[in-house]
């Protein structure tokens, strides 16, 4: 037997429906059991409901194809989706399917999955396998002082190569909408950050280089300020950050931009460019395929028939009753009766009411 055969005939990971609703009825009567079932399944716009969360689903995780979620029934679905609430949330699964994947590239320095007890272990490694992916093209945007077989330290220079080699962190210098936290620091001083490549611990360290605002400090992952010797690095590597960092030709991280990485971040940063260079790559294809077409005629348009009308006008859409809201994970509520919250992390919030004839 396969293991994923043997994880599916496990009865612990397994539940049955008609044992949940039987916990609702009167001696477990079937008549009960069944009169429930068929409560839930008559709820009013419940197929609508049931098509909104297949496209929140898809939409928040790009991986799952549509075929796969019609493999489950209306009723399943729901529970599909609460489930997902109640365990994860948006960004901890991305995460774990970054992983996977890398883990399958064999990026992964701790392939032992039986050794992960935590989202945080998992997702420490995914992020130091994420930099060796992106190694060559970050090369530009950094400057490393110091690498040896368990620690990097290095010296973002561009907010993205920020983002990439702070991921995971709170610090504002990794903040995706606000790069300005990093254009201060970098045009201020020397920062640097250290990476543990075993385990993913980060610490930051920041120097002044400002005499009117001296600075010496060094940041955790939560970004509470800690001392030095709070931080995880050895005192030979603290030792080693104080002499860099008071060397008398040390220069700001964003004096150290070569001309050409400098145009492109002070032009918006190598994540507009990237876009960029995307939709110009889009726009050409278009236009070729505008060349390839506009001398070919255009084909004579049959006339509508009556019952193609028809069938325009009944083919409406049913509104469905939701809530959307900004948030970092998705809360829903089902109860057949009352209203259904989803979050999204960027929908605005709109509310449509659901109701459920008795």
């Amino acid at each position: 037997m396969s293991k994923i055969k043997e994880l599916k005939s496990n009865n612990e990971n397994n539940l049955n429906l008609i044992d949940v609703i039987e916990l609702f009825g009167f001696e477990k009567k079937s008549k009960y059991t069944e009169t429930l079932l068929r409560l839930m399944k008559n709820t009013k716009s419940l197929k609508e409901h049931v098509e909104e969360i297949k496209t929140v689903l898809i939409k928040n995780f790009p991986f799952i194809e549509k075929s796969d979620l019609d493999k489950f029934n209306d009723i399943q679905l729901l529970l599909v989706y609460r489930f997902i609430d109640s365990f994860f949330n948006t960004s901890d699964l991305i995460s774990f399917r970054k992983f996977c994947e890398y883990n399958e590239r064999g990026l992964i320095e701790q392939n032992d999955l039986s050794k992960y007890k935590s989202f945080e272990d998992l997702i420490s490694q995914m992020s130091i396998a994420e930099m060796k992916a992106e190694e060559k093209e970050m090369e530009s945007q950094i400057i490393k002082i110091y690498e040896d077989g368990e620690w990097l330290l290095l010296r973002p220079l561009t907010h993205y190569a920020s983002m990439k080699y702070g991921s995971n962190t709170k610090w504002c210098t990794t903040t995706e909408n606000s790069p300005e936290y990093f254009h201060k620091y970098t045009k201020r001083g020397v920062l640097i950050y250290c990476i543990n490549k075993k385990t993913g611990y980060k610490v930051a360290s920041f120097y002044s280089l400002d005499k009117n605002e001296p600075e010496f400090s060094y940041w955790n992952q939560k970004d509470t300020r800690i001392d030095s010797t709070e931080s995880e690095l050895t005192l030979e590597l603290i030792g080693f950050i104080r002499e860099y960092v008071k060397t008398p030709k040390v220069k700001t991280n964003h004096f150290m931009l070569d001309d050409e990485t400098r145009k492109i971040e002070e032009g918006g940063g190598f994540r507009k460019s990237r876009t960029h260079q995307l939709t110009r790559r889009i726009q050409d294809a278009v236009r070729r395929e505008e060349d390839v077409t506009q001398d070919i005629p255009e084909p004579i348009e049959e006339e509508q028939t009556t019952l193609d009308r028809m069938q325009l006008i009944s083919g409406t859409s049913t509104t469905t009753n939701m809530i959307f809201s900004g948030s970092t994970s998705a809360n829903t509520v089902f109860s057949g009766v009352g209203n259904t919250t989803f979050t999204t992390s960027n929908s605005e919030p709109q509310e449509i009411n659901v109701r459920r004839e008795d």
